[in-house]
């Protein structure tokens, strides 16, 4: 058997990734049963074998909702195929495809897709990637446009390519094609020398090299991500792919250079990169063996310490699964229902686990809070969220403790809308979307001394009494809570001050201004009164709380909104759309620098005026704006945001009492 080849197929929404892989499969025989012509949001995964080589394409979405998915299929790539539209401009989701790959070290063929449809402009989309990729590219498979026929080349055969069916014929270039194909040839062998010191001196002594130093020369460069291969083509009706298939099976790299990259094990390591949960079929894991082999009916242990056994194991056959008895290196891996291994596990047949690194996935750019429709919905969608999480690590579900909402955060509007369908139509579970609750604060602007309260309450039997005296000071924004006891005499005994602080600790949760936390106050208690009776630690929490409410009210409470600190990539000519929108949106630009082939802005602004953000930078920047935000601080709302707010929230918690 050959070295097993794992790529992945990366580009623009119908580029064409997915007719490539189906073609690819078709020329080696493999049947393609579920043909779906609507967009794939999800990695699909494609097996075949060639000259008894089995290969794996793992065909990426093309949208940049998705780049999660893009990074777990590169982790464990032996390269990457960038499929790109002759018929179209190329869009930013092909350079930032393009730079993920070449970032994490995945070498890179490009595949020039739509050769043959009327509005192809195969020498236009050259430049276009020369001016956008940095990296150099070399033609190895070129049409020359603009004759009765287009003609399709290879440059290292040096010959006009004649496709029959699956089999290619190699005839001499037409008389007046002859000086540029030798000029492009001329061009690929300086390249191809320039992989080897050796093929640099032949070279240069004899102004030629062999059709097998060409290949050699070209591979190690490939291999070292000096240099990308580009083929030309026609997935759909076949044009050019048995050609770019003999080449990839020439110049894929081993996967030893992943396991390199990756730091795995080299004795038994393999690497879960895809979890599918079918609501029929159950769990599938998609793993890729970098070392060993794996058997079926085994026992495998995983990084996070558990031993889990499983009986069938799968591999990718067309676009479907095949029943195998064992897995061999450098293969993929699929094991059905096993519940411990899910998307960035790391599995081996030792018990001492070595763990490979899990890739940088995309930060979150919007957040939603979920509601299920009804009360069936809610008891399912614990379980449900947990299969999303597995299927998905790049969209995250969290609990605010404090708006006690269910958050759902995506990398764009389109990520959550298919989570939400997915969680719908495979797991049963319907949900409502809304705009999250912001967690305002109040606060205090001005000290006041000398609050007293008396808590006093006889009605049969024994009473209730307490009085206490508290000093009520600002504290600096983000100080939190202080509670200072600095009693005198016996007036109070001292076992009563716990109770006092958790009555203020109690008042605290609910501001005077609108029911929102108050933060950033100190109460200091220095008298009071007590009886020998009717005193109680209910007493005293009681008193303590009207006490810090009645302070409160003089003492000019405020509302306190939340800030963002964001950092935001965009391109160069975006940058002051970009910052006259934050300003509108009382944000401040805190820097701007330039970052790579972007600009990055520093800024802080509120978070209630971000909540969609995302929308509107990605129609600023033609969809090549992203940003990465966390919490900042909290400020002291202006009048204008503060009245709103608190009238919004009146008439909320009114709705809520009718109810």
């Amino acid at each position: 058997m050959g070295v097993p080849k794992v790529l992945t197929i990366l580009g623009q929404t119908d580029a064409g990734k997915a007719r490539l892989s189906e073609a690819l499969c078709k020329v080696c025989g493999e049947t393609i049963k579920g043909q779906k012509k609507e967009s794939n949001f999800y990695l699909k995964i494609y097996g075949f074998n060639y000259k008894d080589t089995p290969f794996y394409l793992l065909t990426t979405p093309g949208d940049e909702n998705f780049l999660g998915e893009v990074k777990w299929a590169l982790k464990i790539s032996d390269a990457a195929i960038l499929v790109v539209d002759s018929s179209n401009p190329i869009k930013y989701q092909t350079i930032r495809v393009f730079e993920m790959a070449k970032e994490m070290g995945v070498p890179l063929f490009i595949f020039i897709n739509k050769i043959d449809e009327e509005k192809s402009n195969f020498g236009q989309t050259i430049c276009d990637l020369q001016d956008n990729l940095e990296i150099l590219q070399v033609p190895v498979v070129y049409i020359f446009e603009g004759q009765p026929n287009n003609i399709l080349v290879d440059l290292i055969e040096d010959k006009a390519i004649l496709e029959k069916g699956n089999k290619i014929e190699y005839i001499d270039y037409p008389e007046n094609l002859k000086h540029r194909g030798s000029t492009l040839r001329e061009n690929l062998t300086e390249t191809a020398a320039e992989g080897k010191d050796e093929l640099i001196e032949k070279y240069l002594d004899t102004g030629s090299l062999t059709k097998e130093e060409i290949l050699e020369g070209l591979k190690l460069g490939l291999a070292n991500n000096k240099i990308a291969l580009i083929f030309a083509g026609a997935a759909k009706p076949g044009i050019g792919v048995s050609a770019f298939l003999e080449y990839l099976y020439h110049f894929v790299p081993s996967y030893e250079l992943v396991r390199t990259r990756t730091e795995a094990d080299e004795k038994s390591s393999g690497f879960i990169f895809k979890t599918i949960i079918d609501p029929f079929a159950g769990k599938l894991s998609y793993g890729r063996v970098l070392a060993g082999s794996f058997p079926s009916d085994s026992t495998v242990f995983t990084s996070n310490g558990k031993e889990e056994k499983y009986t069938q194991i799968l591999v990718p056959r067309g676009d479907g699964l095949q029943q195998v008895k064992e897995v061999k290196e450098g293969e993929v891996i699929v094991f059905a229902k096993v519940d411990g291994l899910y998307t960035g596990i790391t599995f081996s047949k030792n018990p001492k686990v070595k763990p490979i690194s899990l890739p940088e996935l995309p930060s979150p750019m919007i957040t939603m809070a979920i509601h299920p429709e009804t009360r069936a919905d809610e008891d399912k969608i614990s379980g449900a969220l947990v299969k999303i999480k597995e299927e998905d690590p790049s969209i995250m579900f969290t609990r605010d403790e404090e708006t006690k909402e269910l958050l759902i955060s995506g990398l764009g509007v389109i990520h959550i809308e298919k989570t939400i369908e997915k969680l719908r139509e495979k797991f049963g579970v319907k949900v409502k979307l809304t705009t999250p609750k912001i967690p305002y604060r109040e606060t205090i602007k001005k000290p006041v001394q000398g609050v007293i309260y008396r808590h006093k309450k006889q009605s049969g039997g024994r009473g209730q009494f307490a009085e206490v005296h508290f000093n009520i000071f600002p504290l600096e924004r983000g100080k939190g809570f202080e509670f200072l006891e600095t009693l005198t005499g016996m007036n109070v005994p001292r076992n009563y001050v716990p109770a006092v602080e958790k009555g203020v600790r109690e008042a605290m949760e609910r501001g005077p201004l609108a029911g929102f936390p108050v933060v950033d106050v100190k109460v200091q208690f220095y008298d009071g009164k007590s009886h020998e009776v009717d005193s109680s630690d209910l007493a005293f929490k009681i008193a303590a709380i009207h006490c810090f409410r009645k302070g409160m009210e003089q003492a000019n409470p405020v509302l306190l909104e939340p800030y963002v600190e964001m950092e935001i990539y965009v391109p160069d000519e975006t940058v002051g759309d970009v910052v006259g929108d934050l300003n509108s949106r009382r944000g401040r630009v805190l820097g701007i620098e330039k970052d790579k082939k972007m600009t990055k802005i520093s800024a802080v602004v509120p978070m209630a005026e971000v909540q969609n953000y995302v929308v509107s930078l990605q129609g600023f920047t033609g969809g090549r704006g992203y940003f990465i935000s966390r919490f900042s601080h909290y400020e002291e709302a202006p009048p204008f945001v503060a009245e709103k707010v608190i009238a919004e929230r009146k008439s909320q918690m009114e709705a809520a009492k009718e109810e």
